[in-house]
């Protein structure tokens, strides 16, 4: 299994998700879509895949970047007056949730395509610092957090197939 990469955001398009809408009316854009390499079994849904991919652990570098993120976070006031991701709607195909702060304003959408969990990040930086801070972390999060969450994703999806 190669590393994955994200896919061709014109797939993402065609879908009739609710998100596009929203995404557009805030002045998002799609910044990533990632795909878990490994379907649902018949029967899981969308919601008990998300609650089961929670429970995965992620790897030592991803929970050392998170940690370093939140620490950076809390002592920059980055997240001050942040909820960290809320839902703004679950649906059987599609779930999307938001966090806004003082570098971004963004959404992370959980989709079903054929069966196949998808991770999509639409984005909008807040001023010099947000842009800053998307270039800066671009490459960990491409090579290092969603490797992680992928893999994570293809474990909790096998695990609903037993």
């Amino acid at each position: 299994m190669g590393r994955p990469r994200p896919l061709d955001p014109a797939d993402h398009w065609q879908r009739p998700w609710r998100v596009h809408a929203l995404a557009q009316a805030e002045g998002l854009e799609l910044h990533d879509v990632w795909e878990v390499d490994t379907a649902l079994p018949s029967g899981a849904t969308l919601a008990r895949w998300v609650e089961a991919w929670r429970r995965e652990r992620q790897g030592a570098a991803t929970r050392a970047l998170f940690t370093l993120r939140w620490a950076l976070g809390h002592l920059l006031g980055l997240d001050r007056g942040s909820a960290g991701f809320t839902a703004v709607y679950v649906e059987p195909e599609e779930q999307l949730h938001r966090i806004d702060n003082r570098t971004v304003s963004a959404f992370l959408h959980l989709s079903l395509a054929d069966r196949r969990p998808r991770l999509a990040v639409y984005v909008r930086a807040r001023g010099r610092l947000g842009r800053w801070y998307m270039r800066a972390i671009d490459p960990l999060r491409r090579r290092i957090v969603y490797p992680s969450l992928l893999a994570a994703g293809r474990r909790a999806a096998r695990r609903l197939a037993l």
